[in-house]
């Protein structure tokens, strides 16, 4: 991660995975992360990460908040829980998913931009 690159980025034979990370947080400590998912077909999938201590701590502040029904759910279109924080266990579950072909259905798609 560069000066100006604001994105951690693993590269591996079936994917090329950019994680977006925070100024405040380290590639170790990351438990919630926008992350890009890209294939060798060309296709690139856009993921939302988050261990279960944060989806926990989430849902407990927004019951202090009173936000989201008092932190009575929470969910996201592309949501994926890893059981641990940091880029290597996220990169673990992405490994995984495009090996499954699940990147497809946990991911949402990005549209091509050109």
């Amino acid at each position: 991660m560069g000066a100006t690159d604001p994105y951690v980025t693993i590269t591996e034979p079936t994917f090329v995975a950019r994680f977006l990370l925070g100024p405040d947080t380290t590639e170790e400590s990351v438990a919630n992360v926008d992350a890009f998912v890209d294939l060798p077909d060309g296709s690139s999938w856009a993921l939302t990460i988050f261990t279960v201590d944060e989806v926990r701590r989430l849902l407990a502040r927004w019951k202090e908040t009173g936000e989201v029904a008092d932190g009575s759910y929470f969910w996201a279109v592309d949501q994926l829980i890893v059981p641990e924080p940091g880029v290597p266990a996220m990169t673990t579950a992405i490994r995984e998913l495009v090996r499954s072909g699940e990147i497809v259905s946990a991911g949402v798609r990005c549209e091509d931009p050109g």
